[in-house]
């Protein structure tokens, strides 16, 4: 049996506790206040949900996190904020299924190499709506107008390859005959003005940025595109049993960190993240906008969802001939 000299034991035990001290220091976050790129207005459902995790997260680190909304380019102008910004691990941003289609869409832009992913947190149906003057009372009729008039009803989204441009697209591939005119927003906030104003026929929106609308009257739902019929709007049936069997569509948001940024320092953000969003705050919020917390497993295994997906839509945007500069 090998042995040790009480020198040499001694010498050992007396660094011994240098080692958890040292791994401590190094993962320590956050040591100061940070900030949530949001890659979209204010006031649309990214930002509220953006708010109340960012609240969370101050009442459990004891650390300010203020919110940045950085609109633009389809969520590029947010994302490289991040990416080209300090991977002091304190800038987080905000990402979405939108991000996706961008990395797919944009070869400038590389979101597995650009920032590093740290865990979705929730996801959401979308609904397709219509103002309420619109002579277009059900997703029947929506459709049969778009049908009866190719190409002449129009559509808002919140960009180019936005989720909400896809998910007309998915409808387009699932009705033959479904051609609508695609007018881009810089966001769902203006979309939804460009609904209320009759500038445009329809928009599918994100749950969250139309049940207030809804409720209040603004807006009429029509069909949401989830596989079952929504808590939020449990009145709206779905699209695919509206005349477009097997359609389903639904988006999710996330966040992400600068890519130099340390994997403990990322771990301990995911950790952090888990638990702002397992709170009364932020679960009354997705309960009352039909979305619901779905947090990864871990940094990695959300990355390698998002590379899946990523080669998955890659391939969808090359079927529709969609570039950046579509």
């Amino acid at each position: 049996m090998p042995t040790i000299s009480r020198r040499r034991f001694v010498s050992a035990l007396s660094l011994a506790p240098l080692w958890p001290l040292s791994a401590t220091a190094q993962a320590a976050w956050p040591t100061k206040s940070g900030r949530i790129v949001v890659p979209y207005p204010a006031g649309g459902s990214p930002d509220a949900f953006a708010r109340t995790v960012a609240d969370q997260l101050g009442t459990q680190t004891g650390q300010s996190f203020i919110i940045e909304n950085k609109p633009g380019a389809t969520g590029l102008l947010g994302a490289r904020a991040i990416a080209q910004g300090s991977a002091d691990g304190h800038g987080m941003a905000y990402i979405s299924s939108g991000h996706v289609t961008l990395s797919a869409m944009n070869p400038s832009f590389s979101l597995l190499k650009e920032l590093k992913v740290v865990s979705k947190l929730s996801v959401s149906p979308f609904i397709c709506v219509v103002n309420p003057k619109s002579p277009y009372k059900t997703m029947q009729e929506l459709i049969a107008g778009v049908l009866a008039k190719p190409g002449k009803l129009s559509f808002g989204s919140a960009g180019l390859g936005s989720p909400a441009h896809i998910a007309v697209e998915f409808l387009e591939e699932k009705i033959p005959g479904f051609k609508a005119l695609h007018v881009p927003f810089k966001g769902a906030v203006e979309s939804i003005n460009a609904i209320m104003g009759e500038q445009i026929d329809f928009s599918i929106l994100v749950m969250g940025a139309a049940v207030p609308h809804i409720q209040s009257g603004k807006l009429r739902g029509l069909g949401v595109t989830s596989a079952s019929r929504s808590a939020a709007l449990p009145d709206t049936p779905t699209i695919a049993e509206s005349g477009a069997p097997g359609y389903l569509y639904e988006s999710w948001g996330g966040m992400a960190m600068h890519a130099q940024t340390p994997d403990d320092t990322v771990e301990r953000v995911f950790q952090a993240l888990g638990k702002a969003t397992n709170t009364a705050p932020v679960k009354a919020l997705m309960e009352k906008t039909g979305s619901h917390v779905a947090t990864s497993g871990s940094p990695k295994e959300f990355a390698h969802q998002l590379a899946r997906d990523i080669q998955a839509e890659t391939k969808l945007i090359k079927a529709l001939g969609l570039t950046a500069n579509s």
